[in-house]
């Protein structure tokens, strides 16, 4: 128990070091591990109050940072009105996994959802011949394939005015600012992200650097802006928490739901990673976790209508 929160408590001093960074993903594990913890204590022990003590401080920093991503927490994107005119835009993100060789069931979500806008990360030469159809079928793309995990793939059926492959923090690492036409003279302006995770050989610094060069820009930044992709980091964190702040952006999942997008292959090691955040330009009109399909992410399905192009 004592470890447990300790786990608890870690995230609160938004440390960069890896392996102290990743308590701040665990808060659903966490929360359920202490449950289960403190429930077979008491059985075989009877009541300890140090236990529930432990307990009660793991539960109130876990709720604290997950309870805005229930149905009971407050909802930051507001709902579309079904009978409004305002013009749509379907996105995708999917992280494939760059060993993964199954593209089938990502296709069938493609076909199924027929989104305007895809970014695929991990993407290399192998899948951009997986994607040889989609490529085909949108008109405007900017492919990236790399052998090293960081390619991107990004697909639209809006025209791209502009596209810069940025590498603002890693040489290795880009990061995408695409500006497009939605309608003839309405633009809006789309960030793909996908930063290094926490692991022994990169700690959190470059990420959080990455995703604040980001707000900032966004913040300065007058039309309709998204940010999508893999950000290696939950909605919960203080780094995302001071993105959305700065950026005043807003993240859909607030007041809906969890939507864990990795890891697909383990349902007791799941949280959400893979983020479609607006700019208040925005209303929600509907958002989906989609199929697995051999990665160990989930896809990430939103749709949004662009309700005003001024601020």
């Amino acid at each position: 128990m004592a470890v447990g929160v300790a786990g608890a408590i870690i995230p609160l001093f938004n440390l960069q070091i890896w392996w102290l960074r990743a308590w701040t993903y665990t808060r659903i594990q966490l929360l359920y591990l202490a449950a289960i913890l403190y429930i077979v204590y008491h059985i075989l022990f009877g009541l300890n109050v140090f236990m529930l003590v432990g307990l009660l401080i793991i539960v109130g920093f876990c709720l604290k940072d997950i309870f805005a991503f229930t149905v009971f927490g407050r909802k930051l994107t507001e709902d579309a009105d079904p009978n409004s005119t305002a013009p749509s835009i379907k996105l995708l993100a999917a992280n494939v996994l760059m060993e993964n060789d199954d593209a089938r069931g990502l296709l069938t979500s493609i076909e199924d959802k027929d989104p305007d806008v895809i970014l695929m990360v991990e993407t290399d030469e192998k899948w951009r011949g997986f994607m040889k159809d989609v490529e085909a079928r949108y008109p405007h793309s900017f492919l990236l394939p790399l052998p090293d995990h960081n390619g991107m793939l990004f697909y639209s059926k809006f025209p791209i005015l502009d596209v810069q492959d940025r590498r603002l923090i890693q040489d290795h690492i880009p990061s995408l600012k695409i500006d497009l036409e939605l309608e003839k003279g309405r633009n809006f302006r789309l960030y793909g992200v996908h930063p290094r995770p926490p692991r022994p050989q990169d700690d959190t610094e470059d990420m959080d650097h990455e995703l604040l060069i980001i707000a900032k820009e966004v913040r300065e930044t007058d039309g309709p802006t998204l940010v999508m992709g893999d950000l290696n980091d939950v909605g919960w964190s203080p780094t995302t928490k001071r993105f959305l702040a700065i950026s005043e952006m807003q993240d859909p999942r607030r007041g809906r739901g969890l939507y864990n997008t990795f890891n697909a292959k383990n349902i007791l090691e799941r949280w959400p990673l893979d983020h479609i955040f607006h700019t208040p330009h925005f209303k929600l009109v509907r958002m989906e976790r989609l199929p697995k399909f051999g990665s160990d992410h989930f896809p990430m399905f939103v749709e949004l209508k662009l309700e005003s192009f001024e601020d």
